[in-house]
């Protein structure tokens, strides 16, 4: 139920990101001619859009894994594992850039805030706890349950 979930989850907030990109970014973003209850989509740099769109893509290109990994599908298990560490890589990775990119940001500069780069590492560090305590602490959860295909 839990990749199911995951995977739901992305389609949607990757369908957000793709087709909404300006907005999302406005509210996330700083930018030293605006102030933080006067979000401007209008400010929002062509460049950042297109790269959170890409981002969009990277989300939709991950996702699949996660639904080939269900309990009823052949070889589940041994797909969990690959699909836990890859994706924890990845939330490893993003968790370390964004709380350097909060810690080191100053006051006046552009692009996300503080408060967005925190929140975004919030909301990632579940996942990847859960991914770490999976394969470390209890390996026997990612073993296949669900109908056996022959």
């Amino acid at each position: 139920i839990a990749l199911a979930l995951e995977a739901g989850l992305n389609i949607c907030g990757a369908s957000l990101m793709l087709l909404f990109p300006r907005p999302i970014l406005a509210y996330l973003s700083s930018a030293p001619s605006r102030t933080a209850s006067d979000p401007n989509p209008a400010s929002v740099c062509p460049t950042a859009i297109q790269l959170l769109r890409w981002l969009a893509a990277l989300v939709y290109g991950l996702t699949p894994q996660l639904l080939l990994a269900l309990p009823s599908s052949r070889g589940a298990r041994d797909k969990r594992w690959i699909v836990y560490i890859t994706l924890g890589a990845g939330e490893g990775a993003l968790i370390v850039v964004m709380l350097w990119q909060a810690l080191v940001r100053e006051s006046g500069e552009g692009g996300l805030t503080r408060r967005a780069l925190l929140g975004c590492v919030a909301g990632l560090t579940p996942f990847m706890v859960w991914r770490i305590y999976a394969l470390a602490g209890r390996p026997e959860m990612l073993a296949e349950s669900g109908p056996k295909r022959e």
